[in-house]
């Protein structure tokens, strides 16, 4: 929730400090530089070396551009009427002997804007801010983005300029009706951005997962998960399927959370019940949590 917070913060600050109030910005953010189309390479080859396996717009549709000094394309994104709109730039390789920096950029505007002041966890990431069903990387599938955060009407981004990795694949049939069935390296979990831009453009899912099931692979699980209605604001359970290396009764296929709070998963977690007495024990992270193994149990 703090990394979170600082992202809302930060950009309201940006916010405020271009004058927007709600209102379009009509003044572009000031960079230290110019940046202007090329045809010193194409994005059509960027994408034959490495196409976007959910889909999205062609290389025809994307520009390349060279910008000196810290410019970006697509530094002067609008607000109009709380709908963000500008085109959507990834980051080609690394400045040139002169400074030239190179960037794919969509040709059309759209409901994505470049968020300067995004607080995104890896190095080389950078931020987006759409509104619509689109992700970033589906109007520019030059990049890869992580799940996206819900603010509001919004849904941020962090994108990096990068092939999506791995990660976890879907298995249909592998659980119980209510529950999606995900198969993962020893030691992933599944994501909403799993799913792919073409299953979830409006990606803003937050899953919820049992503890996995040896698949008989051993360096592969098998995790059952669902997802839930937005945790509501106050909410302090969170998924955790690494509570069975402290409550052994958590067998694969049960759900564990941590709770930071009064409430209990069954607050905040509808199809979840929970029987078994709580625990005192530290989360993922290693902070002290009430710890709950529950089980999801369809309405009927």
């Amino acid at each position: 929730m703090r990394l979170h917070g600082l992202r809302i913060a930060s950009f309201l600050l940006w916010f405020a400090a271009a004058g927007l109030g709600g209102c379009s910005l009509t003044e572009p953010l000031q960079q230290n530089g110019i940046c202007q189309t090329t045809t010193a390479f194409t994005c059509d080859k960027i994408l034959a070396g490495n196409p976007s396996p959910d889909g999205g717009v062609s290389g025809a549709n994307l520009v390349a551009y060279t910008c000196t000094g810290t410019a970006r394309p697509d530094d002067h994104p609008r607000y109009q009427d709380g709908w963000p709109s500008g085109t959507v730039c990834s980051v080609q390789g690394m400045p040139d002997a002169n400074g030239n920096q190179a960037y794919c950029c969509t040709q059309d505007t759209t409901t994505c804007a470049f968020n300067p002041v995004a607080i995104c966890p890896d190095q080389g990431n950078y931020g987006f801010q759409c509104r619509g069903p689109d992700r970033p990387e589906v109007l520019n599938p030059t990049m890869t983005c992580g799940n996206g955060v819900r603010e509001e009407n919004y849904i941020d981004y962090c994108c990096v300029t990068a092939p999506r990795p791995a990660g976890c694949t879907e298995s249909k049939g592998a659980c119980m009706p209510g529950l999606n069935g995900w198969q993962c390296m020893t030691g992933d979990y599944p994501k909403g951005e799993d799913f792919g831009s073409n299953e979830s453009r409006a990606d803003y899912y937050y899953f919820v997962c049992g503890v996995g099931m040896p698949a008989p692979n051993p360096a592969i699980s098998t995790y059952c998960c669902f997802t839930p209605s937005p945790l509501q604001p106050g909410g302090s359970c969170v998924t955790d399927p690494t509570v069975n290396t402290q409550i052994p009764s958590c067998t694969p296929g049960r759900f564990g959370f941590a709770c930071h709070g009064r409430e209990k998963p069954t607050d905040d977690y509808l199809p979840i019940v929970c029987n078994d007495a709580p625990v005192d024990g530290v989360d993922a992270n290693g902070y002290p949590a009430t710890l709950y193994c529950c089980d999801f149990v369809l309405s009927m």
